[in-house]
């Protein structure tokens, strides 16, 4: 006889999301694919709102297992036109790590979405096997990967239709607190203590204009906060907690 229960929970493990909320066509994409190798646990919230000193964001794509939070941005070619969309990413993304809105950030380029989707997937399940489902996602083409800091790299041969051979790279981009925190990252999170009225774009500003050493910017810190007491900049990883 057929186990109805173990039927009723096949028909029901597909993971739900707001498709209205959907900003892009290669968030679309990758949702509709990858909830095929996430686990049945894994919560899937898209534009997931996130509060910082420096002002309020709304990430793409959230996986949610148990205490882990992981985000994955899409950056399409579009955005990412200026060297200036570069910094407040990286600014806006040190400020999300540094107090534990998320655990992991991932950036994914629109062209690999595009092009080399599950080789994406084999990167990510690489390094957080945790949020996907263990037999489906080991069907996952193994894959090597290179790179450096939070620069993850798969080197591939692109044929094209006239059988002629590129060398073609995926990049995809992992941020964790813990491993990847860079020291001048620091020095966003100093600025935006200092200047809280600021969003990321004046920030930004802000220190092109007046780039202070550390010492400088922890002594401003500590003026403008007495009872803080910071005596470098590595103290402010034991700031915050999860939320």
């Amino acid at each position: 006889m057929i186990d109805k229960n173990l039927l009723h929970k096949l028909f029901n493990t597909n993971h739900s999301y707001d498709y209205n909320k959907i900003g892009s066509p290669i968030e679309e994409i990758l949702l509709n694919h990858i909830i095929k190798f996430i686990h049945e646990k894994t919560k899937v919230i898209v534009q997931y709102p996130i509060s910082t000193i420096s002002g309020n964001f709304r990430a793409d794509i959230a996986l949610l297992n148990k205490d882990k939070v992981v985000i994955i941005e899409c950056d399409g070619e579009e955005h990412h036109t200026k060297e200036k969309d570069d910094w407040y990413d990286e600014w806006r993304d040190a400020l999300i790590l540094i107090q534990k809105k998320a655990h992991v950030i991932y950036r994914v380029k629109g062209i690999d979405i595009l092009n080399n989707l599950y080789s994406v997937f084999s990167i990510i399940y690489s390094l957080d096997q945790d949020l996907f489902n263990q037999e489906y996602s080991r069907r996952l083409e193994k894959v090597d990967i290179k790179g450096y800091w939070y620069k993850k790299q798969v080197y591939y041969d692109f044929r094209c239709n006239d059988g002629r051979i590129i060398p073609s790279m995926i990049e995809v981009k992992r941020k964790e607190l813990e491993k990847d925190f860079n020291r001048f990252w620091f020095k966003y999170i100093l600025y935006s203590l200092l200047f809280p009225d600021k969003n990321i774009r004046n920030l930004i500003k802000e220190m092109s204009s007046k780039n202070y050493e550390f010492q400088v910017l922890i002594q401003k810190v500590n003026q403008k906060y007495p009872k803080l007491k910071m005596e470098n900049e590595k103290q402010l990883l034991t700031m915050y907690k999860i939320s």
